[in-house]
């Protein structure tokens, strides 16, 4: 890793400050890097040597992406304050939280490169003899890290690879409020663990949409051994027979896949639920497409 430095004058010393290294934190529920900086203390030739507090330490990390500065976090010190001494160094350690959506929206800027970062920080800078005086600085320090490194070491660590993000467009058009109801209610529900409510909120979902879908005139009879029934009538939606039935019997077997009974005996898992929830979204968004 490149290791740049800084350097702040602060009456007759200079503080130095260089970046060292970025690692991430295994044992972390939550993805998390450790980035490592050092403090370095010297006295100007004939002054007089005097010993620091800095205290107040806020940093603050950027992202460089083709002239344009994005905010990845704030990065949280182990210690908010630094004794130094004449000819003394100290480290910083501090702790970066993110999450897999960061994470995956670095690595759309990252474009396959390197990663350029930036650190804009603040401390205050106390002096502890008499008289006592407290003066604030800040300072700024570029950074990089190879892609080598971000590849092969910390992105594995932080288990990035174990989840893949799918980014599914929210429903907005007024006239699907009622069947959103529904689907977030499914959202809800999934984040609370309660896997069975959510097919549930999904069946309900459905519901909503093959009634909004023939209220719009797109309905068809379906013989049935009781006669018939109106259905949505999806190769008129899709303007297209063949996609039509396509989408058709994915709603169909949606349907049976979230109905009471289609998992007798068996307790519903994580992975059921999201089967029915990507899927019920999924054809809920294409007949709000079709009907906008």
């Amino acid at each position: 890793m490149i290791r740049l430095s800084t350097s702040v004058d602060v009456f007759d010393s200079i503080f130095r400050i260089a970046y060292r290294q970025t690692q991430p934190i295994d044992q972390s529920i939550y993805p998390r890097v450790n980035v490592v900086f050092e403090m370095t203390q010297s006295t100007r030739p004939g002054a007089p040597a005097i010993s620091f507090i800095l205290t107040n330490l806020n940093l603050k990390l950027l992202l460089i992406k083709g002239g344009v500065i994005y905010q990845v976090g704030q990065l949280v010190p182990a210690r908010t304050f630094l004794n130094m001494s004449p000819g003394s160094s100290s480290t910083i350690n501090c702790d970066l939280s993110l999450d897999h959506y960061g994470l995956g929206q670095i690595e759309k800027l990252r474009e396959g490169g390197d990663l350029s970062f930036r650190v804009e920080g603040k401390f205050v800078v106390e002096n502890p003899q008499q008289p006592q005086a407290k003066f604030p600085f800040d300072f700024s320090l570029d950074f990089r890290i190879p892609k080598s490194d971000w590849v092969e070491d910390i992105l594995p660590r932080l288990k990035y690879k174990d989840i893949i993000l799918i980014e599914i467009p929210r429903v907005i058009e007024p006239q699907f409020e009622d069947v959103m109801t529904y689907v977030n209610g499914a959202w809800r529900q999934y984040s609370m663990g309660e896997y069975d409510k959510v097919l549930t909120e999904c069946r309900k979902a459905l519901e909503k949409l093959s009634d909004k879908i023939r209220s719009q005139g797109y309905e068809k009879e379906n013989p049935t051994n009781q006669g018939s029934k109106k259905i949505p009538d999806w190769d008129k939606l899709m303007g297209n027979s063949e996609l039509g039935d396509v989408a058709g019997s994915i709603y169909q077997k949606l349907w049976r896949f979230v109905a009471p009974g289609a998992h007798a005996g068996k307790a519903i898992n994580r992975e059921d639920a999201d089967f029915a929830l990507m899927i019920t979204h999924a054809v809920v968004n294409l007949a709000a497409h079709r009907l906008s």
